[in-house]
């Protein structure tokens, strides 16, 4: 008999909270004490999209090119108005390798790739901005598809809203799961990959009612146990998934990223590069400066009076006002020699980069220039920081200019700000708006009836891909 392999795929299980609830996780608490030991990291930056194309194709962000750093809010407003890059992974997936060399595949919802493409198999794909599905080829007629589409948009933050919004999901895996069971046993697949991603959303919308350590935490606190809920369920559901598994047939149950709390500080790194003369604040117009007013006071206001709901309402039906979110900093790019992304925009991360502006640095000065602001940040930061690096010493690829030049992992409980003329450090204001956010060094990683190498301890999400080939027996 030949091998065969089962990919899982949970977006955003935390290895943390995992360990947290493992008592109450028999299904995993069995895979934990009996199987190999790996601890798994994300990829920089630990995004979604970004991170499943590196599963997906074995090759790091700034080869597979799906990476973007942009404002959140502006990211947002894209997901709801843009499929995502499934065009920079079709045909280069551990799934489309192995179609080509004649193994039959099932794959089933996999994130960033709709619509479905053309497999030796079964694609079947859901889009993120209506939720509708589709699949390749018209092969399921005795299942209702729309049973797995999720619910939509940022939800109201009252305790009734939000429990309803709780149950729409436990419902969703549910029938997902009742899904993945069925398409497994419609025939013999040499690949199996089903993905989730409720609990991403749950993690966001609930993480500081199962954080008494949030400055969020509730004083009602009857929503608690949400997070450990659908722990409790995943458990239940992929155990009952590997019941139908035979010996011969090698596991990977793997997430994406970790998941974490809202920073609630923010550093501000545009004040460190304009007190240093890298930033410039010179000919901003009263209209920007309006703009920049009008986006800082905005979001303290969402975060306080819970309007998260009605800002992403607004902006999906008036896009034009995210020009007032997504504005820059109260500074002049096109006279900055360096200014940070925008990747922190509303929501504050713990991660991000600083940009150096190529047409006011020489290209014989720009690696001098670069060295110095990251001595400048390491200086300034000392602890608040776990690394600041050039893009390069990262990654290599042919898409490497989409990372900024300097590249910034903060501690957890630092976001990276781009405000000027304050503090370097301040309150971030938008840990309400979405508590839970991603952490690239917490996702899971699991292995059932895998060929043991006690050698192997750490793996990245680019070494998934190759593993299922070489099971197979596919060299690339």
């Amino acid at each position: 008999m030949s091998k065969k392999v089962m990919v899982i795929g949970i977006d955003s299980m935390d290895s943390l909270l995992l360990d947290k609830y493992i008592d109450d996780l028999p299904t995993f608490k069995k895979l934990k004490d009996s199987g190999p030991k790996i601890r798994s990291t994300s990829v920089f930056p630990p995004d979604s999209d970004t991170a499943w194309a590196s599963i997906y194709t074995g090759l790091n962000p700034a080869e597979h090119g799906v990476v973007k750093f942009v404002d959140p809010l502006e990211k947002s407003i894209g997901i709801q108005t843009q499929e995502s890059e499934s065009d920079l992974v079709r045909g280069k997936t551990f799934w489309d390798i192995a179609s080509r060399r004649g193994k039959k595949v099932c794959v089933l919802l996999p994130h960033i790739a709709y619509p479905p493409w053309k497999v030796n198999g079964v694609m079947v794909s859901r889009s993120r901005i209506s939720g509708s599905i589709k699949q390749y080829p018209d092969y399921i007629e005795d299942y209702d598809l729309q049973k797995l589409r999720p619910p939509i948009g940022v939800p109201r933050r009252d305790p009734a809203t939000m429990r309803t919004l709780a149950k729409e999901y436990q419902d969703l895996v549910i029938n997902e799961f009742d899904f993945f069971q069925k398409m497994y046993l419609k025939d013999d697949w040499d690949i199996f990959f089903c993905y989730s991603s409720a609990l991403d959303a749950i993690q966001h919308y609930f993480w500081n009612y199962c954080d008494p350590e949030s400055q969020d935490y509730p004083e009602d606190d009857s929503l608690k146990d949400i997070i450990w809920e659908f722990y409790v369920l995943y458990d239940t559901l992929i155990g009952k998934l590997l019941t139908l598994v035979d010996s011969e047939t090698t596991v990977f149950i793997v997430s994406d990223h970790g998941h974490g709390g809202r920073p609630p500080k923010l550093v501000n790194i545009n004040e460190i590069l304009r007190l240093h003369g890298f930033l410039s604040c010179e000919n901003m117009n009263v209209t920007s400066n309006i703009f920049c007013w009008l986006r800082s006071k905005g979001i303290e206001i969402i975060s306080k009076h819970d309007l998260g709901w009605v800002a992403s309402k607004i902006l999906t039906m008036i896009p034009q006002t995210k020009r007032i979110s997504t504005i820059t900093g109260g500074f002049n790019p096109e006279s900055s020699i360096a200014y940070t992304t925008d990747l922190s925009g509303i929501k504050a991360y713990t991660y991000g980069g600083v940009k150096i502006n190529r047409d006011l640095v020489p290209p014989d000065e720009y690696e001098a220039t670069r060295g110095k602001i990251i001595s400048l940040l390491r200086d300034t930061l000392q602890d608040k920081y776990v690394w600041i690096e050039k893009r390069e010493d990262l990654y290599d690829g042919e898409f490497i200019e989409k990372y900024p030049d300097v590249i910034i992992q903060l501690h957890e409980g630092h976001g990276l700000g781009n405000n000027v003329k304050t503090p370097i450090l301040s309150d971030a204001y938008s840990s309400n708006i979405v508590p839970g956010s991603h952490r690239g060094d917490t996702p899971i990683f699991f292995v059932l009836n895998g060929k043991s190498n006690n050698s192997i301890n750490e793996i990245t999400l680019m070494d998934i891909a190759p593993e299922v080939l070489k099971i197979l027996g596919i060299s690339q």
